[in-house]
């Protein structure tokens, strides 16, 4: 709550409320003190004036003790009950017992048990409300003749006869020490009232300047204007209104030069767009034009490429027949190469439809169990020659399903063959069911894997693994590429995990379709 109307309450008020708080603290204290040490002076002064009556009113009962009479003791002890603040009497001789009592009060009545009195009056009881006092009595035998001889202690024979009590009222005292305690309330109040007018009238002056900056700055805030403070009061508060002033004046000049650049910059900013359009458009015609030339390029290099590789077929076979082996060994090798080419012409004339926008399905009822093993078949001699395990894991499947076969084998085939290529003597498990909705499959090796960095990656075009392991292991970078493209044009879903010396797993959900309108 404090904290709260700190935060809040103006200045003024704060300065004015701790000043009052110190000042009203320092007069209490200083009064509560004055108060205390007064109050001791005269509790000590009453105290004082208590074991002087109570040595007069001993000295007064000599002559009661002496003839054992308490008529002669009344008059003494009447004298000393009419101090007002003198409640009870007693005097007792020195056998403890009882000469004469007086009590203005019964409940005042000195109820006496023996304690031992000194030699000279004595506050013998603090009680709450009264003290009792008590002084010796003595009897005093002169040797000497008072005219001629002077008086000597060893010449006065003194001699104990008894003792009184004097039970003392400190009515008086608490009546003093309240009167003490009202008085310096008020002269406390009073002082800090004065000095509240006067911090009140000085704050006032101290805070006006303080005020007008703060008026100041609120009106420059709401009017968005470069008002100027008025340079007065303390030396601090000029130097606060000098500086907001400048920084006014600096802010003006910082909004004129912006003011200039934001019109250069939108006119800068509309040529770079106009540039940046025409940019555009002609990345965009380039792009267009790249596709197509990669697909009319594609097409032209297949369509030789695949005679060349009937023909040195051909001619292998009748190499073969005439026993001529390591000819047809060379030439088994140069359609091999032929192949890995036109797989290469193959991926770039997809990329290029898939670009273009031409890359449609060609749904047919595919035997799945057929494509299975056609995928394992095609894939084996890639395994092998890694030393690798391929394990196909083979679920419940459909006799059926609507597919277009031929991207579904080319998915198979780029997620096999990468783990082929990424494992040495290690293992590569296919894995293939489905449900009612869903066809799953998923291809795991134990091959080098990948980097958590590289993952967002790897389903771009001409993207490997690392510039190392593109030295390392052949490829273009396309195969993942188009297969994820295939899987975003059957709606499927591909998801990878990899751990680096540990393998990679590629998962794959895919929509199965029983009506080719739903597509």
């Amino acid at each position: 709550m404090f904290k709260s109307f700190g935060n809040q309450s103006p200045l003024k008020r704060q300065l004015l409320g701790f000043l009052l708080l110190s000042v009203v603290i320092l007069v209490i204290t200083t009064s509560l003190i004055t108060a205390w040490q007064t109050s001791i002076k005269v509790e000590n002064s009453i105290i004082e004036n208590g074991l002087q009556v109570t040595r007069n009113f001993a000295d007064q009962t000599v002559l009661a003790l002496l003839t054992g009479s308490e008529e002669n003791a009344r008059e003494a002890v009447d004298r000393a009950t009419g101090f007002e603040s003198v409640i009870a009497v007693a005097v007792f001789d020195s056998q403890d017992n009882i000469l004469v009592t007086s009590a203005k009060n019964v409940k005042d009545r000195l109820d006496f048990e023996h304690k031992k009195i000194t030699e000279h009056p004595i506050l013998i009881e603090d009680a709450e409300s009264s003290w009792t006092f008590a002084a010796p009595v003595y009897f005093e035998d002169d040797r000497f003749d008072v005219d001629t001889v002077e008086p000597d202690e060893e010449a006065i024979n003194r001699q104990k006869i008894g003792y009184v009590l004097v039970k003392y009222n400190k009515r008086s005292l608490r009546e003093i020490q309240q009167s003490i305690l009202v008085s310096n309330i008020l002269t406390s109040i009073i002082i800090a009232s004065v000095l509240a007018v006067f911090m009140s009238l000085g704050l006032n002056r101290l805070t006006r300047p303080i005020s007008g900056l703060s008026k100041t700055m609120e009106s420059a805030r709401d009017s968005a204007e470069y008002l100027r403070a008025e340079v007065s009061g303390a030396a601090e508060i000029r130097q606060m209104a000098e500086v907001f002033n400048q920084m006014m004046e600096r802010l003006e000049q910082t909004n004129i030069e912006l003011e200039k650049h934001r019109n250069n910059l939108e006119s800068e900013v509309e040529i770079r767009t106009q540039e940046l359009r025409v940019a555009r458009d002609t990345a965009l015609t380039a792009n267009r034009h790249k596709s197509e030339f990669l697909a009319n390029i594609s097409h032209e290099l297949r369509t030789p490429l695949q005679a060349i590789i009937g023909y040195t077929d051909l001619v292998k076979e009748e190499i073969e027949l005439e026993g001529m082996d390591a000819q047809a060994e060379d030439l088994a090798k140069a359609i091999r190469s032929a192949h890995h080419l036109l797989g290469l012409i193959n991926n770039i004339l997809d990329l290029a439809k898939i670009e273009a926008g031409k890359m449609d399905l060609y749904l047919q009822a595919v035997d799945m169990e057929y494509l299975v093993n056609d995928t394992i078949e095609t894939i084996q001699p890639m395994a092998e020659a890694n030393d690798n395990k391929l394990r196909l894991v083979r679920g419940e499947l459909p006799e059926k399903l609507l597919l277009d076969r031929q991207k579904m084998l080319q998915i198979f085939l780029n997620l096999l063959s990468n783990a082929c290529k990424f494992t040495k003597n290690g293992e590569v498990i296919f894995e293939i069911y489905s449900d009612i909705n869903y066809l799953y499959f998923s291809v795991k090796d134990t091959g080098i894997g990948i980097a958590e960095e590289q993952l967002e990656f790897i389903f771009e075009e001409f993207t490997q693994v690392d510039g190392a392991q593109t030295r390392k292991f052949e490829g273009t970078g396309l195969g993942m590429a188009i297969t994820k493209n295939f899987c975003d044009l059957m709606n499927a879903t591909i998801h990878v995990e990899s751990e680096l010396k540990v393998g990679t797993t590629f998962r794959v959900r895919l929509p199965i379709i029983t009506d080719e309108s739903k597509l």
